[in-house]
């Protein structure tokens, strides 16, 4: 019993060896020696463990190399994109400064912030955000008017947003128009036309859809229709009109 002890322990005093050195590093260590049905179990576990450990040293070796793929990548992927894709829009976009004055019409291809004070149109494919004084037509893809003075129609293909301290005096064509201002002129929306609580506006009003906020005051024609309305015939035009003559004598007393 004391000899089988003692095998058991150097076995095992062995299998520590083994684990904390690393794998195969003992060379006096042997699988033929005599050893209990359990000592061989165990000796077959601590293998099966250090092949687990070699293929975990071999991912661990290759991570570094993923890492220097990933850091390797090209610019302008990942995070960088938006960084560039805000930088083309930026590029894009004239800005007019406060304090300057501009007379003559402008055409462009990219967004516009007018800020200053311009006679002339504005004619662009892009947006154009206003918060200056505007003399004649604005014309882009989405308009924003903040704190401005128009004196010229706009039309925007999508949406037309007003805020509380713009005046505008012409008419409105877009997509959506969101209105918190003073308008003077007729408003042709395709969709929604939302009033809020400090609209006020004097013309007339075609769209699909309306939104009036308490305190929005309307002046003028409202027509809310998707140009499907079909003519609604009343009892009255269903009706003969009665006879205004009055009936014969032979009417009354046929033969």
């Amino acid at each position: 019993m004391d000899i089988a002890s003692e095998n058991h322990e150097t076995t095992f005093a062995k299998i520590m060896k083994k684990i904390w050195n690393g794998p195969y590093q003992d060379a006096e260590f042997e699988l033929e020696e005599s050893a209990p049905m359990d000592r061989s179990d165990n000796l077959h576990f601590s293998r099966a463990g250090t092949a687990k450990r070699e293929d975990s040293y071999e991912e661990a070796a290759e991570e570094p190399n993923l890492t220097v793929r990933h850091t390797a990548a090209p610019s302008g992927q990942h995070g960088n994109r938006f960084e560039s894709a805000f930088a083309d829009e930026q590029k894009n976009t004239t800005v007019i400064s406060s304090g300057t004055t501009i007379t003559g019409d402008m055409k462009s291809d990219g967004n516009i912030e007018m800020m200053g004070t311009m006679t002339g149109s504005i004619l662009t494919s892009g947006n154009v955000k206003i918060n200056g004084k505007q003399v004649r037509d604005v014309q882009g893809a989405g308009i924003d008017l903040f704190a401005c003075t128009v004196r010229g129609s706009l039309n925007a293909a999508d949406e037309v947003n007003v805020d509380s301290d713009s005046v505008i005096v012409g008419d409105i064509k877009c997509g959506n128009l969101t209105i918190d201002g003073k308008l003077k002129g007729n408003v042709h929306v395709m969709g929604n036309v939302c009033c809020q609580g400090n609209s006020v506006i004097i013309g007339d009003i075609t769209s699909t859809t309306i939104t009036v906020s308490s305190g929005a005051k309307l002046k003028g024609k409202v027509e809310i229709s998707d140009g499907g309305i079909e003519p609604v015939d009343t009892e009255e035009n269903g009706q003969t009109a009665p006879s205004s003559e009055p009936e014969t004598a032979d009417e009354e007393n046929p033969q």
